[in-house]
């Protein structure tokens, strides 16, 4: 998605990795440290669920996971819960929410891009 960078590029998908996510320019951005906590590598789900960790403007966890039904019909969830991590945040109040509904439409619209460029490598 266009601001959002994850450091290192190319970390592998492991419980224990640490990542930094960061959302802005090379010059101002958000810093926002997360931890994976769980993987999911099934014949026919696959997923990761992270954890936020100090530094991070929210305190929780969100997972992202892919299936595909008998049928072939693909589903994507993401299923997150959080609350606010430090002062600055809490103060927003409902601006934190419109943010995080904004992010996860965006992991929704880069993942329907992927599929676009990719479906005929399926």
């Amino acid at each position: 998605m266009p601001g959002v960078r994850v450091f290192p590029e190319g970390q592998t998908i492991e419980i224990g990795a640490t990542v930094l996510v960061t959302l802005g320019t090379p010059l101002v951005a958000l810093a926002a440290p997360c931890r994976i906590v769980g993987v999911i590598d099934e014949e026919a789900r696959w997923g990761f669920a992270y954890g936020t960790l100090p530094g991070h403007p929210e305190q929780g966890e969100e997972a992202f996971i892919v299936s595909i039904s008998p049928d072939q019909v693909v589903r994507f969830e993401i299923v997150a819960f959080s609350r606010p991590g430090d002062s600055l945040v809490r103060m927003a109040g409902p601006i934190g929410r419109v943010v995080q509904k904004r992010g996860t439409k965006g992991y929704l619209r880069a993942l329907r891009r992927y599929v676009e460029v990719n479906q005929n490598q399926c």
